[in-house]
């Protein structure tokens, strides 16, 4: 097997990390991270979204003025540098706002100016804030090609422990390798492959014993194609049940500060069906989650 490409993460002018902001306490985390790994402040833009008028009241006919949605923008452009301000990263850099829906504005930006990755935040997890809309991170990962990392409020340095799910499809494979670029340079990053339910198990694959056998062999064949830095420790897991739940759980067990999957996803329609995998990590995750589509898969491929 070929290696795949180099750990090191480098954004440019010409390939930045697009941050997404709403200008709220909630998505801090994601205005550090930009700062964190975009570097200098040409490689990374913010990027913010004001709501239409006909969204916040649309059974009106209100005759909308490109006026109105200027006085909208500008406000939430007021917004945005107050938390550049607050949070302290740096006042020079570049804030663009779009108009409706933040998902595909982020998801557009991003498309036009080659985005290395885009962060968000992680946003809350309670269920009345699902019922409210309030899951914009997910709908930035239904709506772009591009690996998303979402991160929580606090977020601040690179994490020492990661968990990547891993089931042998090329998108969650790329997932480690991204994994290892936004980690410590010390950092334990576990290869966790979640085995089926034992019914499933004893039908297919002749019980749990001969699955971890054949599943660790895989993953060590993973972790020998990843390019990993001399002090970065990968180590193989095998854990049983429902994937979404075992990742979830393991990472709490040792503590990680990451989580990454791959998103199988081709296409527009594929994306808005989310894996549920994915979606129940992004939901329910109080730590960082770092998500890789299948189409960047593919450019990684051509590119290596």
């Amino acid at each position: 097997m070929n290696r795949l490409p180099s750990s090191r993460f480098e954004a440019s002018q010409s390939s930045p990390v697009i941050v997404a902001t709403d200008g709220r306490e909630q998505s801090d985390g994601a205005l550090r991270a930009g700062a964190l790994f975009g570097g200098s402040t040409d490689a990374w833009r913010v990027v913010s979204a004001s709501p239409l008028i006909t969204d916040l009241a649309p059974e009106l006919d209100l005759g909308i003025t490109a006026e109105a949605i200027d006085v909208l923008r500008d406000g939430q452009h007021q917004l945005v540098q107050a938390q550049i301000r607050r949070v302290g990263v740096a006042t020079d850099i570049d804030v663009e706002i779009g108009s409706g829906d933040a998902a595909l504005v982020v998801s557009a930006f991003a498309s036009t100016r080659n985005a290395a990755l885009v962060i968000a935040g992680l946003g809350r997890h309670e269920v009345v804030d699902r019922l409210l809309g309030d899951e914009t991170a997910l709908a930035i990962i239904r709506a772009t090609d591009k690996p998303v990392l979402a991160v929580p409020q606090d977020f601040a340095e690179m994490p020492r422990n990661a968990v990547v799910g891993i089931d042998f499809s090329d998108p969650s494979i790329c997932a480690a390798q991204l994994a290892l670029r936004f980690t410590h340079e010390a950092a334990t990053i576990y290869l966790v492959n979640v085995a089926p339910r034992e019914n499933v198990l004893s039908t297919v694959t002749g019980g749990l014993t001969a699955y971890e056998l054949r599943a660790r062999s895989e993953l060590e064949l993973v972790a020998s194609r990843l390019d990993i830095p001399p002090r970065m420790h990968v180590q193989a897991v095998v854990r049983q049940g429902d994937p979404g739940s075992e990742l979830l759980r393991y990472a709490e067990d040792v503590e990680a500060q990451l989580i990454a999957v791959g998103t199988r996803g081709q296409g527009f329609l594929a994306r808005l069906f989310l894996g549920s995998v994915a979606t129940k990590v992004v939901r329910a995750s109080p730590i960082a989650v770092l998500t890789v589509p299948t189409r960047h898969t593919s450019k990684d491929r051509e590119d290596g």
